[in-house]
């Protein structure tokens, strides 16, 4: 269930890609040809990039496909490795809290005030808030299950820290 959401976000990350190439291949070419823009292209823009960047994140932290230095780790022993898996994640789940709570207060304040971008088309600023409460809820959602699993699996110290791909 969780990895079909995941893949859902994913999905609709790279439809937010291709109304970037969209939006900014329609302003250079309606600039340079026609002398005119997309109106609030920069607002499109910038509320387009919310959803490519952070809806994947929950499907990118499922497969522990983020960036990692494993120059020193790679040397350490399994029962460090499982110990720093299990700091990482919890550490990553603890510092994203208030970031989820300023996300929820941010989304309820621009449905409640019907707050809207100063531009040509007056966009509604909910949706972009929307999906990076939405995002940020399933990356927390999954980091919590691999915390979970990493911790056990660290405590245990037999296993693989990469049980949590299953739930």
């Amino acid at each position: 269930m969780l990895g079909t959401l995941e893949r859902a976000l994913s999905g609709v990350a790279a439809l937010c890609v291709i109304g970037l190439c969209v939006v900014i291949t329609g302003t250079v070419l309606s600039r340079g040809l026609l002398g005119w823009s997309i109106p609030d292209d920069v607002i499109i823009v910038r509320e387009l990039m919310i959803g490519a960047i952070i809806l994947p994140l929950a499907y990118v932290t499922s497969s522990r496909s983020h960036i990692a230095v494993e120059v020193l780790y790679n040397h350490l022993g399994r029962r460090t490795q499982l110990c720093l898996m299990a700091f990482g994640t919890s550490f990553g789940f603890v510092t994203l809290l208030p970031l989820l709570y300023a996300a929820w207060n941010e989304l309820l304040y621009a449905v409640e005030a019907e707050t809207y971008f100063f531009g040509d088309l007056e966009l509604p600023e909910w949706p972009g808030k929307l999906a990076f409460f939405v995002g940020l809820f399933v990356f927390i959602f999954r980091l919590s299950l691999l915390m979970a699993s990493d911790l056990r699996t660290a405590w245990n110290g037999e296993g693989s820290a990469d049980n949590a791909k299953e739930l």
